[in-house]
């Protein structure tokens, strides 16, 4: 049976194959072009005449480009991103990842260390630093061989060295081995501390007067002017002492904002300098014919950009404290503005006039201030999802990326960026026409301390209402803040609404004691979103209140809830503002609020950035349909509005195969709102379903669900056993496992089919055992599992007619599974065996498949003795087979 499945599979994948054969342009094959083999990287001694950690400045002055003009990109690149021959996904991300990890691992030399291709560093300190760290943000620790023996080496005092890109290198190694083992080992968490103080303390000795770095930490000021690539090494090596609670003084971020500010460009960019270096100062010489300054690139941007960053969460926390101050740093702004308008160009052409030749170290600083800003999009582009199709279509088949620095650096840069960007995003931000933004620090501070408090790397995002709903599910929570009436048009409101009916929950929070402006705006704006629903305080005994910490009832909680999870949660206590300050001895109840909020609405499962949630619509319509309907009744009837919307896309996408909904021709069960507001007061969703006696005889299958109680009338109970009885199947499912929902089914079975009639599935049942799909065993939530102990089959209870089907009821939650979102407390399947359990349904009453038929023929064209004397039986049950994924 299994190998009959697996070439129905195979034929119907070769179809959609073989039509795309000889329609693939030439230039969408080749891989992208690859750089000149590398000559050194950080750590590396600088050669003669060259100004620098970056090499072969360009000569090319800097071209300003109006806003909103076209950026002079490569279009061959940019087609090969749009329409990559790997495209972007969480999978490949991870394989790219997998492959970079064990070329990395099996480079290592025998001590311990790493170099690059043509090393002149006899330490090896700078490369050997930069793949331990890559290695560790990937979870490797000092508990594996190879980690522990790079520790090793790069703790031996007699490799200690003065370099300033090899003692930030070691200061991020230190600080993850740190964080390791802080609540592990304090021996050893003690040591790596220690070594971390000591590279933070070299980095705070040499920083310049300017506030900037040079290669090396010895030699004061006798040295070359600072560099902007040295520098922001310099200043991320002593973030991680930051990090780590060692002692910074404040005046030292003092001088490196003013470095930083002092060197940025009209534009709003950096370039490599902005000062001429003194030509008897012993250090390099300009190239004679070079512009002064530098122009803007795109690695020097980032890093002044992510750098500025670091200096306002440091010294600048208390300034946005009131709701009428200004929210946006200018220099910090004017750098995202210069990669708004020139991103694309970025991503697109290398090298060119904003590229010093090496994508990679590029990628990492824009990695850092894509995850410090909060930022999905630099302009219009995602900037994470084109990084990552650029380096998975750039990856050798070895693991490794090769280009300027070598190798091994390369791939270390690579893998930070494709790791580090992958982060579960906790909490989203909405941008919206008000002050959404009066802490601008606060969620980056929150989720320091998350990351700090439960040992789980996390990030936050910054959304608007201008972008695709789909484009908000990185984060599993929207928060929502402001001082002032939020204006939300009909527009937004189901854009709001759609997110929370696709999974997500909603987070608002008043900030500066507005609870009578922009409380009284949000619990508004709720009531326009679920009319249904009302927005109620949250008792002592709420799970918000025990689920993460011991809130004891405090601060006040107010949710909407759909019966079955979390839709929206507010609170009137202004909680960004102890974040934004980052008091988190004074303020920590308010960062414990919120990390409960997260852990209700999400049940800490996390997901990574990038990925896919919400099903698109299949590309092509599917060839097998089963009508069916929703039992609409006075109650709670439709707790999950998009449920049987995402059931039906993957049905249809994976085999080939739909329900065709009796109120949607088009074969989904909604949602016209999710287009337009429909009628009514600010978009309600409409009304969908059928009563009982609006079922006809085409109906194959009803699906009768709900939060809580029920009564139907007499005419329609007699319409539905009507029904039933002559060929229907009714599917009744607990939504939440509601006991209320769960006591009044058992007594519609009861009165309509008798008291004994509702008995447990067999395992042998028919709904089990559609072919080629046998559903063996199911996963049920923690909180199921509580109840009900270590069990692994289905508990379907049905009433049967001989061999045939005709009510099945689950006591636990299958609608919520549906959607795909996990809540604490939820009792119910989890969402994979939720949707199988609902493709066997349809597929018991689904016709065969067309490729199912054929194959029946073949099975039956060469008759044998026996068979001819006795003619082959149809098989009885519902065939289906998978289509190509």
């Amino acid at each position: 049976m299994k190998n009959r499945a697996a070439l129905i599979a195979a034929m119907i994948a070769i179809i959609p194959a073989a039509a795309a054969i000889g329609q693939q342009k030439p230039e969408d094959l080749p891989n992208f072009k690859q750089q000149p083999a590398a000559q050194a990287g950080p750590g590396a001694a600088k050669p003669a005449n060259q100004p620098g950690g970056e090499w072969n400045v360009p000569t090319r002055p800097f071209k300003k480009e109006e806003p909103g003009s076209p950026d002079p990109i490569n279009p061959l690149v940019w087609e090969r991103l749009k329409n990559p021959r790997i495209p972007f996904s969480d999978e490949a991300v991870e394989e790219a990842i997998r492959k970079a990890v064990r070329y990395l691992l099996s480079h290592q030399n025998e001590d311990g260390t790493w170099e690059t291709s043509a090393t002149v560093d006899p330490h090896k300190i700078g490369p050997t630093a930069m793949v331990a760290f890559a290695l560790m943000e990937k979870g490797l620790t000092d508990r594996d061989e190879k980690i522990a023996k790079a520790l090793k080496w790069l703790g031996d005092p007699a490799h200690s060295v003065d370099w300033t890109y090899s003692v930030a290198l070691n200061s991020q190694v230190w600080l993850r081995a740190w964080r390791q083992t802080r609540n592990k080992d304090k021996d050893a968490a003690a040591r790596y501390r220690n070594l971390l103080k000591g590279e933070v303390d070299k980095l705070l000795k040499g920083v310049q007067s300017n506030g900037g770095y040079t290669y090396f930490l010895k030699g004061g000021e006798s040295q070359a002017d600072p560099d902007t690539s040295n520098s922001q090494y310099g200043a991320l090596g002593v973030w991680a002492g930051y990090r780590a609670e060692l002692d910074i003084p404040r005046n030292y971020w003092t001088k490196v904002m003013n470095y930083w500010l002092f060197q940025q460009t009209e534009e709003g960019g950096w370039g490599y300098s902005k000062i001429k270096f003194p030509a008897n100062s012993g250090g390099v010489l300009l190239p004679p014919k070079a512009p002064l300054p530098f122009p803007s690139t795109a690695s020097m941007t980032a890093a002044g950009t992510a750098t500025l960053f670091v200096c306002v969460d440091a010294i600048m926390g208390d300034r946005f404290v009131r709701c009428n101050a200004v929210s946006d740093f200018p220099p910090v702004k004017k750098g995202m503005d210069w990669y708004g308008l020139h991103f694309k160009k970025v991503i697109c052409e290398e090298p060119s006039e904003f590229m010093l030749n090496n994508i990679f170290y590029t990628l990492f600083s824009i990695e850092r201030i894509g995850l410090a800003g909060g930022y999905k999009y630099f302009g219009d582009i995602d900037w994470y999802k084109y990084g990552c199709v650029r380096l998975i279509n750039e990856q050798l088949d070895d693991g490794s990326w090769t280009g300027y620095y070598g190798p091994d650096i390369n791939t270390a840069y690579s893998l930070l960026f494709l790791i580090r960007g992958q982060r579960a995003v906790l909490f989203n931000r909405l941008q919206y026409d008000g002050d959404w933004n009066n802490r601008p620090r606060a969620l980056a501070n929150f989720c320091r301390w998350a990351e700090d408090a439960y040992e789980q790397e996390v990030s936050w995002q910054i959304v608007t209402l201008k972008s695709d709903v789909n484009e908000w599910h990185d984060a599993p929570v929207l928060t929502i803040t402001g001082s002032t009436t939020p204006k939300f048009s009909e527009e937004d409101i189901v854009k709001l609404r759609t997110f929370v009916n696709q999974g997500g929950t909603l987070f608002s929070m008043s900030e500066c004691s507005s609870a009578g402006a922009f409380g009284k705006g949000m619990r508004e704006a709720y009531r326009r979103m679920f009319p249904k629903y009302d927005l109620v305080a949250a008792g002592k005994d709420h799970p918000l209140y025990n689920c993460q910490c011991k809130l004891f009832g405090e601060p006040p909680f107010f949710v909407v809830s759909n019966g079955i999870r979390p839709l929206a949660i507010h609170t009137d206590a202004d909680l960004p503002l102890s974040w934004q300050t980052y008091a988190i001895s004074t303020g920590r109840m308010n960062f414990e609020a919120a990390s409960s909020v997260a852990v209700y609405a999400t049940d800490k499962r996390l997901r990574n950035r990038g990925s896919k949630v919400w099903p698109d619509e299949p590309a092509r319509q599917a060839s097998r349909s089963v009508k069916a309907a929703r039992i609409r009744y006075d109650g709670n009837y439709d707790p999950e509005p998009l449920a049987f919307q995402r059931f039906n896309r993957l049905l249809a996408r994976q085999y080939d195969l739909k329900l065709e909904m009796a109120e949607s021709p088009a074969g989904t069960a909604v949602i016209a709102a999710a287009v337009a507001p429909a009628s009514g007061p600010a978009g309600n969703m409409p009304e969908t379903g059928i009563s009982p006696s609006e079922l006809t005889a085409d109906i194959r299958l009803a699906f009768l669900t709900g939060a809580g109680s029920f009564v139907l009338s007499d005419r329609d109970k007699q319409a539905l056993k009507k029904w039933v009885d002559g060929g229907g199947l009714l599917v009744m499912d607990a939504a939440g496992a509601s006991r209320e929902f769960g006591g009044s089914a058992r007594k519609l079975v009861a009165e309509l089919w008798g008291d004994n009639s509702l008995v447990t599935l067999p395992a042998a049942s028919p709904i089990y055992q559609v072919n080629g799909m046998p559903i063996e065993k199911v996963k049920y939530r923690p909180a199921t599992l509580l109840r009900i102990g270590a069990f692994k089959m289905p508990r379907l209870q049905a009433v049967q007619a001989g061999d045939r089907v005709k009510v099945i009821f689950s006591e636990e939650d299958i609608t919520g599974g549906l959607v795909g979102y996990s809540t604490l407390g939820m009792d119910g399947y989890e969402s994979e065996s939720a949707f199988n359990l609902m493709r066997n349904i349809v597929a018991y009453l689904a016709p065969a498949h067309p490729v199912e038929d054929f194959i029946r023929k073949l099975e039956n064209a060469a008759p044998t003795q026996k068979q001819e004397s006795s003619p082959p039986q149809a098989d009885s049950r519902p065939a289906i087979a998978p289509a190509s994924k």
